[in-house]
């Protein structure tokens, strides 16, 4: 006996939906065409199948237990094409991705290693620099997807949301700047402030929040380097705020000194832009997917509330 894998699908539409109507949408063919093939199949076989109960279709005893098997062959063959979409998706191709300097150290990274597991025929590219330039990169075309602060108001872009970072105001060790702790945000009125660039996600946040308490600190270094505003600050050139994630280790290692602010902090919320969906190449949407994998993975307190 050989099996007709038209015949099986047929009949598999069938019994799924319960009606030889819903089969044939699904099929893209005519009822008459799903009849046709179930009808050739109990042929072929020499068992009924299906049998008409109303305005729907049953399963006969050996209909259920011929279903049960199908079933689990349609849905590898399903996995299959999935599988085989992929395979063909990371053969090749480039993705042009910015990042703002936040992103590019505490977002990207473990981005990153995900995509190119999953399609490591695609080279990235990757653009660094401030929010504010990566999100003109996008409009100007120059790449195809952005990661940076999260600005769902920004109509010149489609932006999805995928996570947050906290801010943490940082001190020296033993700092003479702000001695006593917890302190108020108005304490930091006038104090020296090693800030990041201009156009970056955290300087237009804090900036933003500080104005909301009259408070304007004398700014004396700007910079996009984390690294040189570590090293000023444990040598207490001046105060910073910067992702709490990426001075970790130094406060464990009590290099540096956390000041607790009583009004709280922002967070920095972050997502992937892009200008238009249907403008997207098959990289760029295999990049989404993997940030949608990646944001079910999130632990509870860092999901969008």
């Amino acid at each position: 006996m050989v099996l007709n894998v038209n015949q099986l699908r047929s009949f598999y539409a069938a019994a799924k939906s319960g009606s030889i109507t819903k089969a044939a949408a699904e099929l893209m063919v005519t009822p008459a065409a799903i009849t046709l093939q179930v009808k050739q199949l109990e042929e072929n076989i020499g068992l009924k199948l299906l049998y008409r109960a109303g305005n729907s279709m049953r399963l006969t005893e050996s209909g259920s237990e011929i279903f049960d098997r199908i079933r689990s062959l349609f849905d590898e063959i399903d996995d299959l094409e999935v599988f085989i979409a992929d395979i063909s998706k990371g053969k090749s191709g480039e993705l042009r991705i910015g990042c703002s300097e936040t992103a590019a150290i505490y977002v990207m990274p473990g981005l990153i290693t995900s995509f190119q597991l999953a399609y490591p025929g695609i080279k990235i590219i990757i653009d660094r620099g401030t929010t504010a330039e990566m999100l003109s990169s996008l409009v100007n075309r120059k790449n195809e997807l952005v990661v940076a602060q999260y600005r769902p108001d920004d109509r010149r872009i489609k932006m999805r949301f995928m996570g947050r970072k906290q801010i943490a105001l940082i001190t020296a060790k033993s700092s003479e700047l702000l001695p006593r702790v917890p302190i108020s945000i108005t304490s930091l009125q006038e104090k020296p402030l090693i800030a990041p660039a201009k156009g970056s996600a955290i300087r237009h946040i804090m900036s933003t929040f500080l104005k909301q308490y009259g408070v304007f600190p004398k700014i004396v270094m700007e910079t996009s380097s984390i690294a040189l505003t570590k090293t000023l600050v444990q040598q207490d050139k001046g105060v910073s705020f910067v992702c709490r994630e990426g001075v970790d280790e130094e406060l464990h290692l009590n290099h540096i000194r956390e000041i607790q602010v009583m009004e709280g902090l922002p967070s920095i919320e972050y997502g992937v832009g892009y200008m238009t969906r249907n403008d997207l190449s098959e990289s760029a949407l295999a990049f989404i997917k993997i940030i949608e994998k990646s944001k079910h993975e999130q632990s509870p307190q860092e999901e969008h509330p």
